[in-house]
This record gives structure tokens, C-alpha cells and sequence, in this order.
């Protein structure tokens, strides 16, 4: 592989080393085990390991998929593969598999650093990246010689299109922000899902896009768990029965009714491990908080928050989007008259 930061010492390359092997045994003792042949052993000693955003888990996930699955029956596509971590692990994965060897990675992101300053402070790579700055020639030098069987698409996603009649046969999402860009994947890339395609969400386990369980619950009909990525928050879906035209559609809020939601999220909550079922819960409270609806929010925080003891994305993302809402929303109030 080529080092995107060849004057690195080699110090600077063991960086938290220690830290990451004491990760690695305790990830492997609590379900690690089935992936551990797949692990990405340059996790230990990549710098920029330290600022990717997916788990080396989930590298393991897909390299092992794309090893042992995929057969060639349509593409592979990865939306919002930001340093490469994910894409590493597909060149490597189609590599061992000879149907799909010489097979070519769609890869779309907006390839522009933001909040990457915050997240390098105190590590090697401080300094080096910066927010606004282009990574692509980055995300390109870190695949290495494998870079020649990926296609970058580099632009807005929004902005992004697919042949229908053009087959997928694996998808990674991460890029579902928000509900606009959510509608859009639906609307532009899962047309081209055909029975047996796999669908990986990366932020299932993760409170900020609630969208994403709403739909799932909706069609879950048409698809077949195939479970959580170990130490991870990515769920894996398989298509099982041809998705309607009505699947397609936007949504948003409106389209669901409180029982539907409701249902949706005890629904995706069962789906993944104990720890991260209060992510789950706290996407729930993040959907009502972002469409305003605080009296359910806090209502729901309260719930939560008396029954829960494990730390989630409930107290580190949900809750402070809900207290910002409800200061915004009484500061209005304190300007009524009375």
C-alpha cells in the first residue's frame, strides 16, 4: 500500500499502537471472532486509521463479503467512503475472489475535509489536513495500486445519478445526512436493486438519521436481515423481493403516522446488540426534535434516560440537539406577550 505520508517517523506511524491492540482483543473477545481472519492489519500502524470514521470491523464485514459473495451480477457502490477505509477493504475482498477480481468500485463523496481539523488534534497527522482542503488525491494515494479499480465520483451527492437498468449488486451508505439526501439514494440508486442485492447502513446504530429505520420498517417485508456488523453500528440488508415503485418516493414526516414510528424504531431496535439499542432510541428522539415535536422529544429523553445506564448517542448527540431546540424555543416564548 502506498503511505500518503511518507515522512512520518516511524514512531509517529506506532501512534497509540498499544492503545489499539488492547481494542482489538477486547473487540475480538465480544464478537469479533468470525472476522478476525479479515481484519485489516494495517489498522495498527495507519495513521490515518486514527481519523477514519468506519470500525476496522466493518472493513472486515465487506472485505470478507466481497471475498466470499459477490458473484459479479452488478456493481459495487460505496456513497460517502471519505479516507478509503471501506474501499480498502471491497479492493481488497474482490481481489480474492475471482469473479470479481478485476471488478470496478463506484465511489462518490464530496472529497472536502469538514471537521477533520478537530478530530486530528493531538495526533500525527495535526496540522497536515485541513477543513475545506481536497482529499481526493488523498483517499486515491492511500488505495494504492488498487486505486486503478476505483471510479471516483467526486460533487454532491444530491447531484449524483444511476442507470436503472444498470444492476448494484452491493451498496455501502454513508452519506444519509439528512432526509433530503436520504430521499435522494432511495430515488436514484435503489431502482437498481435486484433480488439478492446487499444494502449496508453504515448509520443503523447511530441517533442522526432516523429516516433511514422509518423507510426500512416500511419495506422490511422485502428484505432479509442479514445482521449487524460486530463492534459496529452497520446493519446489512438482502434484498429478498422486488421493491414496489411506492419505495422509491420521498418522505418525510407527514407520511408517518405516530403509531408507524412508533413501531419502526422498537422495530430497528431489536435488530442490534443491547449496547447500541439506546442509539437506536436516541434517533427516535432526534427525528421528533428535528420536525419540532420537543414535547415528545423530551418526553421520550425522560423514558430513556430513567431505564437506560449505558452511555449512548442519547446523552452525547440526541440531548444536546434537544436542550439547543427548547432554548431556541423558549427564548421565542420569552418574547410573547404576556
Amino acid at each position: 500500500m502506498t503511505q500518503p505520508f511518507p515522512d512520518l517517523s516511524i514512531r509517529q506511524r506506532l501512534y497509540g499502537v498499544r492503545s489499539r491492540i488492547r481494542r482489538f482483543r477486547w473487540e475480538l473477545a465480544a464478537g469479533g471472532r468470525p472476522l478476525v481472519r479479515w481484519f485489516p492489519r494495517r489498522w495498527f500502524t495507519d495513521p490515518l486509521a486514527l481519523v477514519d470514521i468506519c470500525s476496522p470491523w466493518e472493513t472486515a464485514w465487506v472485505t470478507r463479503h466481497a471475498a466470499e459473495e459477490l458473484r459479479g451480477t452488478g456493481a459495487v457502490v460505496e456513497l460517502g467512503p471519505w479516507l478509503g477505509g471501506i474501499t480498502l477493504g471491497l479492493l481488497e475482498g474482490t481481489s480474492r475472489n475471482p469473479l470479481v477480481a478485476e471488478s470496478v468500485i463506484e465511489s462518490y463523496d464530496l472529497f472536502v475535509f469538514d471537521d477533520v481539523e478537530r478530530r486530528t488534534v493531538g495526533l500525527p497527522l495535526e496540522g497536515r489536513l485541513h477543513d475545506g482542503g481536497d482529499f481526493l488525491d488523498l483517499y486515491l494515494r492511500r488505495l494504492g495500486d488498487g486505486a486503478r479499480r476505483v471510479r471516483a465520483h467526486r460533487g454532491d451527492v444530491l447531484e449524483s445519478s444511476w442507470d436503472p437498468e444498470r444492476p448494484i449488486e452491493f451498496i455501502f451508505v454513508d452519506v444519509a445526512k439528512s432526509w433530503e439526501i436520504w430521499n435522494h439514494v432511495v430515488a436514484t440508486f435503489y431502482p437498481a436493486l435486484q433480488v439478492g442485492s446487499i444494502v449496508v447502513e453504515q448509520d443503523w446504530a447511530h441517533a442522526c438519521t432516523p429516516w433511514i429505520h422509518l423507510w426500512h420498517h416500511r419495506w422490511r417485508d422485502h428484505f432479509r436481515p442479514r445482521g449487524q456488523v460486530p463492534n459496529a453500528g452497520s446493519f446489512a440488508f438482502e434484498l429478498s423481493r422486488a421493491l414496489p415503485d411506492a419505495a422509491f418516493e420521498p418522505t418525510d414526516m407527514t407520511a408517518h403516522s405516530d403509531d408507524e414510528i412508533a413501531a419502526a424504531f422498537e422495530w430497528a431496535a431489536s435488530t442490534v446488540d443491547p449496547e447500541r439499542q439506546p442509539n437506536i432510541r436516541a434517533a427516535l428522539v432526534q427525528l421528533h426534535t428535528l420536525h419540532g415535536d420537543l414535547d415528545v422529544a423530551s418526553r421520550i429523553c425522560v423514558q430513556e434516560l430513567a431505564s437506560s445506564r449505558i452511555p449512548s448517542e442519547l446523552v452525547e448527540v440526541a440531548l444536546p440537539e434537544l436542550a439547543l431546540r427548547l432554548a431556541q424555543d423558549g427564548g421565542r416564548d420569552d418574547q410573547q406577550p404576556g
